[in-house]
């Protein structure tokens, strides 16, 4: 009977386009992270055991995934379908039921984390280069880390998800377990100083004794077992099944398999009597009344209203005052509590900070969107699907109502929601602030973070909220979710090349308010972004009601110029956006680096005059971010050689207005490298000098944003000028200094560095410059130029 119920569990997945689409998602995710992760161990090959079972620790949380969303369908099929009452009348046993459930949903999940590993081994085969940084393949060395760090943490999680979902017969809480497990080991590992965590202080050899025996993902065993390996057997050997390793990955299987047999002696296959006591429940008297038809108008907007909010009513009081909405709460203000207090204590490596207004708000702003993001997908199918899973959509397509209505209800939920979270986060803040005895409360500050939160939250719910109306399967559109807004919402999505803000959706304010500046030009880019993105929901949003209603294909003028209006608002932005965005990507910026060296590297060994003086005047515009240079140089051939030609570079960042000299003739204008190349008129001898007069100006563009040393804002400005005043000859900080990518390139290799005990040419010829500024700026800002 077993073998059966497997068969048949295995055969409904395997006919479901969503199943295929997860796996493919596992396969592709391995294939990204090995062709672009590369694990910054010293001394380490990016494919050696050591990387492996790092990197594979790490990922096998990710196993909650396909453990969560199949426990939530396979667990609970029956009672969603209200199929159970015939279920548990067939001869299927306890043990069979409960032993076949649990095999599909332990073998899936094996199964996503195998692909995960296939997709990780390709990419480490197509990256291998022969460099040092990689190794020989070998293919026992990711075998034998699934079988030790991944199987056992699978299992565990597995057991503990299955338990909440037979029990608790809550999917919400299914999803919340799932999450709190993550967050839970998180906590664990920061409190105890787990050697996982980037900033954790050293430890006694007794307390990691200890850890590595109790971590149930048995990271802190690993590195136990590894703390005293050299380079080369971390490089070379496997982790070896002896010691904490051997006792954690016991006591791990020991545990799991303790709860499960457990849960089995617990489980019951039938159904909890629903029958309320009847006890001093009022008799019903027979009504007198009489019935007399109403009549009842269905159209216009009054009635449109109405529809909204009784769909309003009806989803707030089944979602807010549900169980799971409430623990959604408490564990998103245990996950901001546990980052406001460790943002406050600052960790062994930091001082204290104190309990300032600037300090809540960025810790919500690190915090919450990834919190938003699980409870708007989670509530968005719910809510959509709700009417279908309690078998109520046929009473509540018979009556009289717009699609539209609906969907703004939905949408309308979904805010409530996100505002409420907001809202307690909020309260959490200030408590922290009384506690920490800083009442200084910034009630404008708080209060905008539901624009800068709660904005890109909502238009995210209305993308869910559209997918799943449009897909037929609820768990597919969340998938399609969850991946689009992986990709495009989150800094993992830049780091696979999805940068351009084109390809960016409704990304939140980072966490980047000061007491000093606020939050500078950044509510710039964010409005610009949001109005792109909530042009492109509005876009799907008209298309999802359209379909919905059956009128895509006949449309009407006015519906179409309803649908019009957001296409045109999409490509107003889009071109906005991509017009005036001049970042660069990373093999954008090293095929420059070549294409610079190919051009002007001979002039390496083309002797350049010597800026012996400058004279500059520095006005700064802190209130639109820009500022504006004028200055003059004065030159000296300090060489033995007479110059002809002198190239003299201009930062590309900045918007070069003159540069001239009455001694030179401007041969050649390079704007792509930004290179004037001048021809003296006549040779300049040694010793000789001539004067170059330039005047440049910047200003910040909130899409591209700034450099670091380049930070002209409202407030507390940090510019170094000298970056970005013009320089003289071939500059070599622009060549590429990594010898592999040299090496792809086919470049030759960088010539070898001097030592340091090698002597200098000319040992006192050190180049002093004779510096005059005069800096101005805004009667409210202080000046502090520095020279050196």
């Amino acid at each position: 009977m077993m073998r059966h119920l497997i068969v048949f569990e295995w055969t409904f997945y395997i006919r479901k386009i969503s199943f295929y689409v997860m796996l493919l998602g596992f396969l592709a995710f391995g294939l990204l992270v090995g062709t672009s992760a590369g694990i910054g161990f010293p001394n380490i090959t990016y494919n050696s055991p050591y990387a492996i079972n790092f990197l594979f620790g790490l990922f096998s949380l990710a196993s909650l995934f396909p453990i969560v969303l199949m426990a939530s369908q396979s667990l609970m099929r029956e009672q969603d379908h209200k199929f159970d009452q015939i279920l548990y009348t067939t001869s299927i046993t306890n043990r069979d039921y409960f032993a076949s459930r649990f095999s599909v949903v332990f073998g899936i999940s094996i199964l996503s984390f195998l692909l995960f590993m296939v997709g990780y081994m390709m990419g480490h085969l197509m990256k291998m280069d022969g460099s040092e940084q990689w190794g020989i393949f070998h293919l026992h060395y990711y075998l034998h880390s699934f079988l030790v760090i991944v199987l056992p943490n699978i299992f565990l999680c597995t057991v503990l998800i299955c338990c909440v979902a037979w029990f608790s017969k809550n999917k919400m809480l299914v999803y919340l377990s799932g999450l709190g497990i993550y967050i839970l080991y998180m906590v664990l590992t920061i409190f105890s100083n787990n050697p996982l965590m980037a900033g954790s202080g050293p430890l006694s050899e007794t307390a990691m004794d200890l850890s590595a025996k109790i971590d149930p993902f048995g990271m802190a065993a690993f590195f136990h077992q590894t703390n005293h390996w050299t380079a080369e057997q971390r490089n070379t050997e496997v982790l070896h099944l002896a010691g904490n390793v051997l006792f954690n990955r016991m006591m791990v299987f020991g545990l799991a398999f303790g709860l499960l047999i457990l849960a089995y002696r617990l489980f019951r296959f039938n159904i909890k009597s629903r029958h309320k006591s009847t006890k001093n429940k009022p008799v019903l008297q027979e009504s007198t009344h009489t019935f007399s038809p109403a009549s009842t108008q269905t159209s216009g907007s009054f009635y449109f209203l109405s529809t909204i909010r009784s769909f309003l009513k009806i989803d707030l009081k089944s979602t807010i005052k549900s169980i799971p909405f409430v623990l959604l709460v408490v564990m998103t203000l245990f996950i901001l509590a546990m980052e406001i207090y460790g943002a406050i204590e600052g960790g062994v490596r930091l001082p204290q900070y104190f309990a300032t207004t600037a300090l809540m708000t960025n810790t919500i702003l690190a915090t919450m969107p990834f919190i938003l993001i699980l409870a708007t997908l989670f509530y968005s199918s719910e809510l959509v699907w709700k009417s279908k899973t309690f078998n109520f959509s046929f009473l509540e397509e018979s009556t009289p109502f717009s699609n539209v209505a609906l969907f703004i209800s939905k949408a309308l939920t979904l805010m409530v929601i996100i505002l409420i979270l907001i809202g307690f986060c909020l309260g959490m803040g200030v408590i922290f602030q009384v506690i920490y005895q800083h009442p200084i409360f910034e009630w404008k500050v708080y209060l905008s973070l539901f624009y800068f939160v709660g904005i890109p939250a909502f238009i995210c719910s209305l993308l869910m909220i559209s997918l799943q109306f449009l897909f037929p399967n609820k768990y597919l559109a969340m998938a399609i979710s969850g991946i689009f807004l992986l990709f495009t919402n989150t800094r993992l999505g830049k780091s696979f090349g999805f940068s351009h803000p084109l390809t960016r959706f409704a990304n939140f304010m980072p966490d980047a308010y000061s007491d000093l500046n606020g939050f500078g030009y950044l509510p710039n880019a964010f409005i610009l972004n949001m109005a792109y993105a909530f042009s492109f929901a509005m876009l799907l949003s008209i298309l999802t009601i359209l379909v919905m209603n059956k009128t895509l294909k006949k449309m009407e003028w006015r519906k179409g110029m309803a649908l019009a209006l957001p296409m045109i608002l999409v490509a107003i932005m889009g071109f906005y956006l991509s017009k005036n965005y001049t970042k660069n990507s990373e093999d954008d910026e090293l095929d420059w680096s070549q294409n610079y060296e190919a051009n002007y590297g001979h002039f390496k060994t083309i002797s350049q005059p010597t800026i012996t003086d400058v004279e500059t005047t520095i006005d700064l515009f802190p209130d639109r971010n820009a500022y504006h240079v004028k200055g003059k140089y004065i030159l000296v051939n300090k060489t033995p050689e007479m110059i002809s030609e002198i190239l003299i570079n201009s930062a590309l960042e900045i918007s070069m207005l003159t540069l001239n000299s009455n001694d030179l003739i401007l041969k050649n204008k390079d704007v792509k490298f930004g290179q004037y190349l001048f021809k003296t008129k006549e040779e300049l001898l040694p010793n000789d000098s001539l004067e170059i007069n330039f005047e440049f100006e910047y200003q910040i563009t909130p899409i591209n944003g700034h450099q670091s040393f380049n930070a002209i804002v409202d407030n507390g400005a940090f510019m170094r000028i000298s970056n970005y005043v013009p320089s003289i000859g071939y500059q070599l900080d622009q060549e590429i200094s990594d010898e592999i990518e040299r090496k792809k390139r086919a470049m030759a290799a960088l010539p070898a560095l001097d030592s340091v005990d090698a002597p200098i040419e000319n040992p006192y010829n050190y180049q002093f410059i004779n510096l005059n500024v005069l800096v101005s700026t805004s009667a409210d800002q202080a000046r502090f130029p520095l020279g050196n």
